[in-house]
């Protein structure tokens, strides 16, 4: 299918489409000088705010939709020509009951009571920017797309607010600078939301589409806010220069400490208010967590995550298809692909990236040039991606991919998409589409090949439908993508059912899930096939849930591989196998949480038993320790059998919202490598942070002995100037 026939469908899906302006929930946004502005302390005695006009009350979404909710929540909105500030009062009868551990910038809030915000300053009903507090301290925000399908938790902007408990609840103001939030040139009004979560009790209040089959994300059913006046967003120009200095040293190579003191910056310029060109010079990132460890059990390749800021910096622009289709990731564009060589570094000079919205247009442009190394030459490698919406619920786009970053071969990929939304489908299911279809093409010998992708979901308040399929042609070769399997026909139909309790009882729902998928060759023989329980269990009106899930599996296996360290071979041929397992979650409502998980059945012709832990302990807001630990016993045969380990500690200090130090322990027993990170990150000023990452490695010798192999310091300044 060609970009012209999606074109042509899109806007016929758009033209019959139910009309899309509805009645939506309305609050003002008071003026203030700038004189008169609050102070973002947590106080809320500012006089300014006593003549702020509040929101209105919220309404109660868990347990009990469409419920006037017994703990009050206040929200009033002020702005002056440069900020947008925030005033939050979530009443409590019971503040013992408040849950405040969390206060790092960026913490995961789940833990813990806090209020959320969702800005729609594009009024587009596509995209929209994630703001959040904790009852703790900690502040985080994302970016929200593709009407609330793609989640960019990485992304920062720089905005400011404190909170505090109190004696009747607990409290918090906010400031989110209008430099910060790309937005409609002269916009008045913005798309709005907020969601209130009180953790012991489990409950949830939304201001706006208080409903439990439409998504808090999904950003075409905001509300509004209006009332903004003139502002001043400066001429819309970031610099970020910093500062690194690397010490380290690999003993396996060379017993010598290598210092790299380097310097490079990033620049972001607001083209308009709603177009930012981004460049970067000598990119370094040296702050990076490490990755978590894996074990590879099958022989596919395994999927790590993006966690570079440069790169996480407006991804949702470039996000494509159906990328899940057929229960396979599909990405025709992988950012890991570039400054990256399996896990090495590969040096980057500099690129440039454009990412905004221009009316219904979406546009995402990354060049890159990467440095030459001892394996691979200097690279330029180019992504762009359009997305166009005829309608609020519908947008169709292209994608295209041009280098190999790791080959002196050319590489281009081309493809194009389309989403759909029916809101009201069949009663409170909507129903989505997702269609793709993409090229590639190149100087090697099997780089000609193509895929197609499409994907049905509908989801409501108990129901959930998935059915969708993935073709992946032999030759498909997307240098700059990632793919899990060629050569492959992939369906999958899933249904989710989760019937809610009558009030009175533990339970607050029971939880089912089934899935049949299939993956066959191009030519027809199958590859995989799979019968699946998921999820037969119950969530309690505490938080705790546990399930049980049945998997009857058959797999074809084409050529002879090897498993763990290449010491267990695999061969060639059919295997069914058959597994059960049972996980029990228990709540983070409390100080501490654990997930515990078991399961046994066949394995390629063998047995694999396999229990995994993940324990954390929330001991105050200033200490945080946690524990993983995976073990797995694969017996496939006669001189077939090993023990597979994966273990990881944690240790994290929150000094203050602005200090914390994280510390990360992990070991397997495949590479046999021990692993030490400490990363501390001090933001001295909104924007503005110093990083201290310390680092080791030891690898275990035959005698049971921990050699030391790798040591490494980094220390990395980057300052932030905003013009």
């Amino acid at each position: 299918m060609s970009a012209r026939h999606l074109a042509l469908v899109a806007a016929a899906l758009a033209a019959v489409s139910p009309a899309q302006e509805r009645a939506r929930r309305t609050a003002r946004v008071g003026r203030v000088d700038a004189a008169a502005a609050p102070s973002i302390d947590g106080v809320l005695d500012d006089p300014c705010w006593q003549q702020a006009p509040a929101i209105g009350d919220f309404v109660m979404v868990e347990p009990w939709q469409g419920r006037r909710p017994d703990q009050r929540t206040e929200i009033r909105l002020l702005h002056d020509r440069s900020n947008l500030y925030v005033y939050l009062y979530c009443y409590d009868d019971r503040p013992d009951l408040i849950r405040a551990t969390q206060r790092w910038r960026d913490a995961r809030l789940d833990p813990d009571d806090r209020v959320e915000f969702l800005f729609d300053p594009f009024e587009n009903r596509r995209t929209g920017y994630f703001l959040q507090i904790g009852a703790g301290g900690s502040i985080g925000d994302a970016l929200v797309s593709a009407n609330g399908n793609r989640f960019e938790k990485p992304w920062d902007t720089v905005w400011r607010g404190r909170s505090r408990v109190v004696a009747d609840g607990w409290v918090a103001e906010l400031a989110i600078p209008f430099r910060s939030l790309p937005r409609r040139a002269g916009a008045t009004s913005w798309g709005f939301n907020a969601r209130r979560y009180l953790r012991t009790r489990n409950q949830e209040h939304q201001w706006a589409n208080a409903v439990q089959n439409v998504p808090f994300f999904r950003i075409s059913e905001l509300g509004t806010i209006d009332g903004i006046g003139e502002i001043d967003a400066g001429i819309g120009l970031e610099v970020v220069p910093y500062v690194t200095v690397n010490v380290g040293r690999d003993r396996s190579v060379d017993p010598d400490w290598d210092v790299d003191p380097d310097a490079g910056g990033e620049l972001y310029y607001r083209l308009t208010p709603s177009m930012t060109l981004a460049a970067t010079l000598f990119t370094d990132f040296a702050q990076t967590e490490n990755d978590g460890r894996q074990i590879n059990f099958n022989r596919f390749p395994l999927f790590f995550p993006e966690k570079r800021d440069f790169f996480l910096r407006g991804s949702s622009y470039f996000e494509f298809g159906a990328r899940s289709a057929g229960g396979t990731t599909f990405l025709p564009y992988f950012s890991r692909r570039v400054g990256l060589d399996g896990g090495e570094i590969v040096p980057m000079l500099g690129g440039v990236k454009l990412t905004g919205e221009v009316g219904p247009l979406e546009v995402g442009v990354l060049d890159v040039q990467t440095d030459s190394t001892a394996a691979l030459d200097s690279e330029n490698l180019g992504v762009a991606r359009l997305k166009y919406a005829p309608g609020e619920q519908t947008t169709v786009g292209l994608i295209a991919t041009n280098g190999d970053p790791s080959s002196a071969t050319d590489n281009s990929v081309l493809g194009a998409d389309l989403y759909h939304r029916w809101p009201e489908f069949v009663g409170d299911l909507d129903l989505q589409l997702t269609v793709d279809a993409v090229g590639s093409t190149g100087s090697g010998d099997t780089d000609d090949g193509e895929s197609f992708g499409a994907r049905l979901r509908s989801s409501g308040s108990e129901l959930e439908l998935d059915a969708s399929v993935r073709w992946v042609s032999d030759d498909f070769a997307p240098a700059l993508g990632f793919v899990r399997r060629r050569g492959s026909r992939a369906s999958l139909v899933g249904v989710g059912y989760r019937p809610r309790f009558a009030e009175g009882g533990a339970i607050r729902r029971l939880d089912f899930d089934v899935a049949v998928d299939r993956q066959d060759e191009w030519d027809g023989t199958t590859q995989v096939q799979r019968f699946r329980i998921e999820r037969l269990g119950a969530t309690l009106h505490t938080g705790d849930s546990a399930w049980v899930y049945l998997r009857r599996e058959f797999e074809f296996v084409d050529t002879d591989f090897t498993l763990f360290r290449g010491t267990t071979p695999v061969p060639r041929g059919d295997y069914w196998t058959s597994r059960v397992g049972a996980t029990v979650h228990t709540s983070e409502a409390r100080s501490w949480d654990v997930r515990l998980s078991a399961s046994s059945g066949g394995f390629f012709g063998g047995t694999r038993d396999a229990v995994a832990c993940e324990a954390k302990w929330r001991v105050s807001a200033l200490l945080e320790l946690g524990a993983d630990y995976d073990v797995a016993f694969v017996d496939l045969g006669p001189g077939r059998e090993f023990d597979a380990h994966i273990a990881a500690g944690r240790l994290d200090l929150h000094l203050s919202p602005a200090l914390s130090v994280f510390t990360l322990v992990q070991f397997d027993n495949e590479s046999e490598n021990l692993g030490w990170q400490s990363r501390l990150r001090w933001i001295y000023s909104p924007g503005c942070d110093f990083f201290a990452v310390l680092g080791s490695s030891w690898r275990k010798q035959d005698d049971g002995a921990l050699a030391p192999v790798e040591q490494a310091l980094a220390l990395k300044v980057s300052h932030s100037l905003r013009f």
